[in-house]
């Protein structure tokens, strides 16, 4: 058993308390007057505050907190020579005769732990001179009455058989001078507890203004974007016009209008070529099978079939010999085929029209030539604009995409403001009593 004991340290209660102090935080100043300072005036005021101590009701007094301390200490002084006196009236006791010596041993050694103890550990506490120093008291006070508490709870039993009236004195001492220690430890808890406020609000403040520095960094990059769109738009307006200048010239039109014609015209020209020779393709693949082509003229045959344009450049009496002989073919019997009147038929009446076919070819490639070579400027000067076009689009989307991407941090940031001017507006109203209204943000913020 120990003579005195320490209370325990747990502190549910105080923070359920503290829970509902700080849940009670919106609703007690919703309806107060509000002071309205910017950021680096906050921190102004705030390290106004502490260093007066007395800003508000919810303020700290440090110098009640000193007073109050230096009062503590004075008591708790006076317990130490409380407990010097009981020192020595331990020493002078003699321990009775009619203990066996081993019994008084051990009585005269517990006694002599006992005041050795106190005589090591008692030594007056000094008097703070400021804030700072209650903690340091605080905790030089506890260790005294630890030591003291636990060299005496060792020998509880002792003392009170032999020694009851020192006993119970001390008891009463220690237990004084534990209400003192408690006293001074709720101060600097206190005070740090207050300390700790002030750093986390200069914290949160420092945030805010860095933050505010990042948006306003965004929005100057945003500005310079939406500039450069801006210009980027006009840009894309006069490469635009310019290409529908080109488009409208009458000369262009005009050439436009001639090609296509020629175009379309040539097209159906060149599908009756590619249908009269695959209405043969049949026969010709069975001449060149069964009796055989020369082989310039096959590949002449072929690239014809294959791309019905090369007619152009094919020799008519040439082409009309190699029909000549497909045609022979089939009546002479060698070649054998279904219909063969009416593919005799199918190559005379090509080799009729193949004149026609090979002069026209070359007449719509000329035309397409010529009109070709006199639109190609406007080609290659709408190939250039087309170019810039695709390259001002292509840029305009890169610094959408950025807008979007800043314009999401903006937000993001300006989220993260709201919750620290919450949390910050909060805990100086909680230690300070103060209801601010911080200005100069981007947007504002009103409890």
């Amino acid at each position: 058993m120990v003579l005195f004991r320490r209370k325990g340290k747990g502190d549910q209660g105080e923070g359920r308390g503290r829970d509902r102090e700080e849940e009670d935080v919106k609703s007690q100043h919703k309806d107060r007057s509000y002071l309205e300072v910017n950021l680096e005036g906050l921190m102004a005021v705030l390290d106004r505050l502490d260093m007066e101590g007395s800003g508000s009701s919810k303020s700290m007094d440090n110098t009640s907190n000193v007073r109050e301390a230096i009062k503590i200490a004075r008591r708790f002084n006076q317990h130490i020579d409380s407990l010097k006196g009981i020192s020595e009236g331990l020493r002078r006791r003699v321990v009775r005769d009619e203990l066996t010596l081993q019994l008084k041993g051990i009585v005269e050694r517990a006694r002599d732990t006992i005041t050795n103890v106190i005589v090591e550990v008692s030594k007056p506490l000094p008097e703070p001179e400021g804030v700072n120093d209650i903690a340091l008291i605080s905790d030089k006070a506890k260790r005294m009455l630890n030591r003291i508490g636990d060299a005496s709870g060792s020998h509880r039993r002792i003392l009170y058989e032999f020694f009851p009236a020192e006993a119970r004195a001390l008891k009463d001492i220690l237990i004084a001078m534990k209400r003192d220690v408690d006293v001074l430890d709720s101060i600097a808890k206190s005070i740090d507890e207050h300390a700790s406020s002030h750093s986390r609000c200069r914290d949160r403040i420092v945030r805010l203004m860095q933050m505010e520095q990042e948006i306003n960094a965004f929005n100057v990059k945003m500005k310079e974007m939406r500039e450069e769109l801006d210009t980027l738009e006009q840009e894309r307006a006069e490469v635009k016009r310019m290409r529908e200048a080109i488009l409208k010239t009458s000369e262009y039109i005009e050439l436009e209008r001639i090609i296509s014609n020629a175009r379309i015209e040539y097209d159906r020209l060149l599908a009756d070529v590619a249908r009269d020779f695959s209405r043969l393709s049949r026969a010709i693949s069975k001449y060149a099978y069964e009796i055989g082509f020369e082989k310039e003229k096959y590949e002449m045959l072929k690239a014809v079939m294959d791309e019905p344009a090369r007619l152009k450049d094919v020799n008519a009496d040439v082409m009309r010999d190699v029909l000549g002989r497909v045609s022979d073919g089939i009546a002479s019997g060698r070649l054998h085929l279904k219909n063969p009147d009416k593919d005799i038929e199918n190559v005379y009446s090509l080799m009729d029209r193949l004149e026609y076919y090979i002069n026209k070819c070359k007449e719509y490639e000329g035309i397409m030539s010529i009109y070709g070579g006199r639109i190609m400027p406007y080609k290659d000067r709408l190939k250039i604009i087309d170019g810039d076009l695709e390259r001002v689009e292509r840029e305009m989307g890169r610094v959408r995409g950025m807008l979007e991407e800043y314009s999401k941090r903006v937000d993001s940031l300006k989220s993260a403001m709201d919750v620290e001017v919450q949390q910050l507006t909060d805990e100086i109203y909680r230690i300070y009593g103060l209801n601010v209204r911080i200005t100069c943000l981007k947007h504002s913020h009103t409890p």
